[in-house]
């Protein structure tokens, strides 16, 4: 039976995408080209786990390896994103020339690598997560290192970057669902990864996503109530 949830994880954060991409155009700020790009690749890998449904193309060694060289820098990406709202320019340069070297190291020899295709059947022919949890381990480890390294440190920055931002300014709660949006795609891998439990897999990755989307839509109100504010001020002095 087909699994929709990938799916509708795709739409959503696809319209994510284009509406951080029209307010990047609109205020221009770093962070939120950054995040578009982290997004795009978000809606990429959620279609291509759709697409590995058997009943829609299947999994393949093409689709598997875009999928899995799209992962990490997707993470990565969304630490520097936070990172640039809250750390100085020079290490948040830093942060992102490490992402992008990393990411370009994933790429290639995720590319490289050779996965026989009866492999990609059997590990598919179990379930749809549990496929990818196991095919990820053909890779080889000059690709999974730097993409663990990519998702542990951009799930770090991006939650304990939101929570620390609300800390900081409480008026800010927009933040607490940003990192609610980044740690229950991680408690759903957690529960494939190690508990081998697949059941809530694209659940939780759907669930942090629109936590992700209620974040970004709460904070276009916060900063317009802002903008409001300082329009009053000015127009008082």
């Amino acid at each position: 039976m087909t699994n929709h949830i990938p799916l509708i994880t795709t739409v959503l954060s696809a319209i994510f995408t284009i509406l951080l991409f029209r307010q990047y155009a609109q205020r221009k700020k770093r962070h939120q080209a950054i995040w578009t790009a982290a997004l795009a690749l978000y809606s990429l890998t959620a279609f291509i786990e759709y697409l590995a449904n058997p009943d829609v193309t299947g999994p393949s060694l093409s689709l598997i390896k875009v999928y899995y060289a799209g992962t990490g820098p997707m993470v990565g990406l969304l630490g520097a994103g936070i990172l640039y709202l809250l750390a100085s320019k020079r290490w948040s340069d830093i942060y992102l020339a490490l992402v992008l070297v990393l990411s370009a190291v994933v790429v290639v020899f995720t590319v490289s690598a050779g996965i026989p295709t009866a492999d990609i059947q059997s590990a598919f022919g179990i379930g749809l997560p549990q496929g990818f949890r196991a095919i990820v381990q053909e890779f080889p480890m000059t690709a999974r290192i730097p993409t663990m390294i990519l998702n542990i440190t951009g799930a770090i920055l991006l939650v304990g970057g939101a929570i620390f931002s609300y800390l900081r300014d409480r008026s800010r709660n927009y933040n607490l669902s940003i990192a609610l949006g980044g740690i229950l795609p991680a408690i759903g891998g957690a529960s494939l990864g190690f508990f081998d439990n697949a059941d809530i897999f694209f659940e939780f990755e759907l669930a942090g996503t629109i936590f992700l989307f209620l974040g970004f839509v709460l904070s276009i109100r916060y900063l317009s109530r802002s903008d409001d504010r300082k329009s009053v001020k000015m127009t008082i002095a």
